[in-house]
């Protein structure tokens, strides 16, 4: 049974999360300011985090899953998991961040920044099982960042 609630939870994380990418979409698309460099440095984030969600997917390569339960094809502790822990997720807020810079629209912004508490909360989700699963996840935790090296370590207790 409660194999069963954490994978329906983790369906429905996939599932808001899924909806915020298309938030930052579509509010992209409301009519606002607009400014042409935007475009520019919008295309450039965009390309950044993109560069980003490849090089976390070359490195979690069989653990690379969209559900916050892990796979058990082992702990990610090596290239780009070396210094950031959630680098996929920082990657994709980038990439949303490009879009939003790109649009100009101040709703564009907001589903970012919704986008980038919703990582946050499933992350700490999500670490409760990376805890239970992988023997020195705690530690290594306590030493690597959040979301960016060096930024919001996981306090041991």
């Amino acid at each position: 049974m409660a194999d069963e609630k954490r994978d329906v939870t983790g369906l429905v994380l996939v599932g808001i999360q899924a909806l915020l990418f298309l938030a930052v979409a579509v509010l992209a698309l409301v009519p606002g300011p607009g400014w042409w460099m935007s475009l520019v440095v919008g295309l450039v984030l965009v390309v950044l985090g993109s560069a980003g969600v490849v090089w976390a997917g070359r490195d979690l390569g069989r653990a690379l899953t969209p559900m916050p339960t892990p796979n058990g094809a082992g702990l990610a502790a090596r290239g780009i998991y070396r210094g950031v822990r959630h680098p996929m997720y920082a990657s994709l807020i980038v990439i949303c961040l490009g879009v939003a810079v790109g649009s100009g629209r101040m709703w564009s912004y907001v589903a970012v920044l919704v986008l980038a508490l919703f990582f946050d909360l499933k992350t700490r989700y999500e670490e409760r099982f990376l805890v239970g699963a992988y023997e020195g996840y705690a530690e290594y935790a306590a030493r690597t960042g959040k979301f960016l090296p060096g930024v919001a370590r996981r306090r041991l207790g």
